[in-house]
């Protein structure tokens, strides 16, 4: 559900672009889900007080996931190519994975590295023929470190829940996250919207990404990053841009071709096998 949302998440953000500066559209998104999320945590939890470990784990959370992969990312698509930076977040599932299984001590199976293989294909197959944009090493080094960033910030959340329940991680470090953007905003932003940003139309799909793919997602991101582990909960990332490709059909009218087919089993087929819905073991009993 939510590579779902966050693959039609990547359509509207795309769409929103024409009316908010990326580098304010952030912080404006993120703030919205914070006003969802923290009326939620006070209805469910009352005020808490987190530990000193918690603030850290939530803390390391806003400082790695959103504020440097944010900035980084919006950074590094616009100085290297769309293809570039679409396969080295691709890696991801792969460097969470190796610093899960050493840091967190979760399995690191052979059948989650053929899982891994299988939806790193999938991203390779939907961005490949996608030469749009000039490649740079300089971008590249950028998107690896948005990479990284998105990696370190899953395992302080994998701790983070372990200490408190993923909606109060989520909301503290968004809450953290959003101030750091908003600082950032400031220097960097002449203007934090453009003309016709307050139609009907984009404060629909601004709503709608704020409150659902953003906060909501986040939440449910966590939740399963606590219950199915962070190197699991990862592997459904490459299922984002082959559902962005699929929304852009939809929503802008671009063409599907047989590559992007053959993405989705890819990443399907990566998924099954990497969260073990599938087990080729079991399959190898039987027979």
């Amino acid at each position: 559900m939510v590579a779902t949302l966050w693959g039609v998440n990547v359509i509207m953000i795309k769409y929103l672009t024409k009316f908010f500066p990326p580098l304010a559209l952030a912080p404006i998104r993120l703030t919205l889900a914070v006003l969802l999320l923290f009326p939620v945590v006070m209805y469910r939890h009352g005020y808490h007080r987190l530990s000193r470990e918690a603030w850290l784990m939530a803390g390391g959370s806003a400082v790695f996931t959103i504020f440097l992969h944010q900035t980084t990312m919006s950074w590094g698509v616009s100085v290297t190519s769309g293809t570039h930076a679409a396969l080295i977040l691709g890696l991801s599932p792969l460097f969470v994975a190796l610093l899960a299984s050493r840091l967190l001590h979760e399995p690191f199976t052979w059948q989650k590295v053929l899982g891994i293989v299988l939806g790193f294909g999938g991203v390779v197959l939907v961005v490949g023929g996608d030469t749009r944009g000039t490649a740079s090493l300089a971008g590249d080094m950028v998107m690896f470190g948005s990479m990284l960033a998105f990696v370190t910030g899953t395992l302080f959340i994998k701790r983070g829940t372990a200490l408190v329940s993923p909606l109060l991680v989520t909301a503290y470090s968004m809450l953290m996250g959003s101030g750091l953007l908003i600082v950032l905003g400031l220097f960097v932003n002449d203007a934090w919207y453009y003309e016709g940003a307050f139609a009907p139309a984009p404060v629909a799909v601004l709503l709608f990404s704020s409150f659902v793919n953003t906060a909501l997602g986040a939440v449910w991101w966590n939740m399963g990053i606590k219950q199915a582990g962070a190197s699991t909960t990862t592997l459904f990332q490459n299922g984002i841009p082959v559902v962005g490709v699929f929304t852009a059909a939809l929503w802008l009218g671009e063409d599907l071709q047989w590559n992007h087919l053959v993405a989705l089993v890819l990443v399907l087929a990566g998924v099954s096998l990497g969260t073990g819905v599938v087990s080729l073991s079991r399959a190898e009993e039987k027979g």
